[in-house]
């Protein structure tokens, strides 16, 4: 499969025909043949609204889970708020991408505090309800212990992560062929994990994509300072940026 729009429209439209139902985590056991499809903000909002609305004209919903503190986007941002509430005004869903790196532990109530009071800022921010959380870059940790939290989905849980067949695209891979499982039609219910970053209109290399955020965000830097900073352009010009 391309990491590309147009493959990615392919592989829902497969799915369609095979006879699949995309539910939220919290309506997964009311059809007999479904998929989760699960989207990991983890670089750019942008690449997630340009996803979510390609679910929107295909008739399917998702759940984008969301960092509450990287370097990459901020959640409190206008432009960046904004993004996630169109996101949301397409019928889609957001959830909390916990990074538990951040905290260093090994504790499940620690874990389950964190959680807790990341869900609590990231509703704040959006003025919605969070109902799921799943784990940014999890450690062996996370990934054995099944951390059952009160009142929120754990993604990474047994009945997501092993009890239904669990496909990625990490690292823009497919560990397994998903046009292959999907045709084969052999598990009823799948949870499909993207992230939108990989995706777009061309066929590219993974270093050609990473290489385009990377300059992308020169000019956002730019930008940014040019609203913040009188007469930048007698200092210093956007051609000039290398």
């Amino acid at each position: 499969m391309e990491f590309t729009y147009t493959g990615y429209r392919h592989l829902i439209e497969l799915a369609r025909l095979k006879g699949y139902l995309f539910s939220f985590y919290q309506e997964v056991e009311q059809y007999d043949k479904s998929i989760i499809l699960r989207h990991d903000v983890d670089f750019s909002p942008i690449k997630a609204l340009e996803m979510a609305k390609i679910e929107h004209e295909l008739g399917v919903k998702s759940t984008y889970f969301i960092l509450l503190a990287t370097e990459f986007y901020n959640v409190f941002s206008v432009k960046t708020s904004e993004i996630f509430t169109e996101i949301l005004s397409l019928g889609h869903q957001i959830g909390l991408h916990y990074d538990e790196q951040k905290y260093q532990t090994t504790s499940r109530e620690v874990v389950k505090q964190v959680i807790t009071k990341e869900v609590r800022i990231l509703e704040e921010a959006l003025k919605i309800k969070i109902d799921v959380v799943s784990m940014h870059r999890p450690s062996e940790f996370v990934l054995n212990a099944s951390i059952e939290l009160d009142d929120l989905i754990n993604a990474y849980g047994n009945k997501y992560l092993r009890e239904m067949k669990y496909v990625s695209d990490s690292r823009m891979y497919w560990r397994e062929n998903i046009i292959e499982i999907i045709e084969k039609c052999e598990h009823k219910k799948i949870h499909l994990v993207t992230h939108p970053f990989w995706y777009s209109d061309q066929n590219e290399a993974t270093k050609d994509k990473l290489k385009l955020f990377i300059n992308q965000g020169k000019v956002e830097r730019f930008e940014q300072i040019d609203k913040n900073f009188r007469n930048l352009d007698e200092f210093l010009k956007m051609d000039e940026i290398e």
